[in-house]
């Protein structure tokens, strides 16, 4: 927090480094007295509504699934593969915002003569484990509501509460003596290969700048959405599903930082410009089937005008990134 110097003074380590600076506005009276709307710079009010949610890790258990029914070994378990795969980028690229950020208050005592008394701060408190709430839409196929079940029933089974996490516990850590008995568990039983963690980033206006980031810590869905199956004759629509996870919500300078780098990857990905943007029906493939070839020297088209990126935490590079600030998609996930 704090570096001494050969003179023995302390300088305290900027704890808000890696996030928007802050505009000088000192020069101007702002509300006192006359505003001046001619000097707009002191109007630099802080917008809401920007954010980024980053996926850093999955249940254990959830991943070793994925990669059993990806690998072709899976057996029973394919279909494993798409599913999962499908609801981490859905929580990513349909991220519209999260909701469960709370003040950090303060607790007082009193400072008293018998008569009067004095509150004085004497405990600051941050929140611990709570509940953040995320707005989606289900796609067909039940991604949400599906992934979620699984998760659920591998945790514990609803009708007996043992924990087999969907077959991957198929046998005792230690075989009897003289027993037969030759399976043995894929994966470790634990909270640790039952949780998610989650980089949640919000940003200025510009989506360049960190505004704020926290890690959600540890964090379990708290229901598998199965009432979207209720269902009327006649009423037809689309289900908008509140996702709900509990979590511990972890902030600091070292978060702030790592955040910066994920806005920078995701921006050197992403296409924030109309004017740029690559539509689908505008890629090569399909623009050469209608004027043939050699279309790229007819109208000058730049392939990186047509070229849209949806890439995923296991294409960030946390080696590049974080040691020369440049992006890279030949890497593999890390874990902040």
């Amino acid at each position: 927090m704090a570096n001494a110097t050969n003179s023995g003074t302390v300088t305290p380590d900027y704890i808000f480094s890696d996030t928007v600076s802050v505009r000088d506005i000192t020069k101007f009276t702002l509300m006192r007295g006359v505003t001046d709307y001619t000097a707009l710079q002191q109007f630099d009010l802080y917008e809401t509504g920007y954010s980024f949610l980053i996926n850093l890790q999955i249940p254990g258990f959830l991943d070793k699934l994925q990669a059993l029914s990806s690998s072709g070994n899976g057996g029973a378990a394919e279909g494993y593969a798409a599913l999962i795969s499908n609801y981490r980028h859905i929580l990513e690229y349909d991220f519209r915002g999260a909701q469960g950020i709370e003040d950090i208050t303060s607790e007082t005592s009193a400072l008293t003569n018998g008569i009067d008394d004095l509150q004085m701060i004497t405990r600051v408190r941050e929140q611990a484990a709570s509940q953040f709430t995320m707005q989606y839409f289900e796609r067909s196929g039940s991604v949400i509501t599906k992934t979620h079940e699984a998760f659920l029933r591998g945790i514990k089974d609803p009708r007996t509460q043992f924990k087999r996490y969907l077959g991957l516990i198929n046998g005792p850590t230690t075989v009897a003596t003289g027993s037969e008995m030759s399976k043995t568990p894929v994966i470790d039983k634990g909270f640790h290969n039952e949780v998610f963690h989650f980089l949640l980033i919000v940003t200025d206006n510009t989506g360049f700048n960190v505004e704020k980031a926290y890690i959600l810590a540890s964090c379990q869905p708290s229901a598998a959405n199965t009432s979207i199956y209720n269902v009327t004759r006649g009423e037809i629509q689309f289900s908008e599903l509140s996702v709900s996870f509990n979590g511990f919500p972890v902030s600091g300078k070292v978060v702030n930082s790592r955040a910066a780098k994920f806005l920078q990857w995701i921006n050197d990905n992403t296409c924030f410009d109309e004017m740029q943007f690559g539509y689908q029906v505008l890629s090569p493939d399909r623009t050469k089937a209608v004027l043939g070839d050699g279309w790229e020297s007819k109208q000058n088209f730049k392939d990186s005008q047509t070229i849209t990126k949806s890439p995923t935490l296991d294409d960030f590079d946390p080696n590049s990134a974080f040691n020369t600030g440049e992006s890279n998609n030949g890497g593999r996930a890390v874990t902040v």
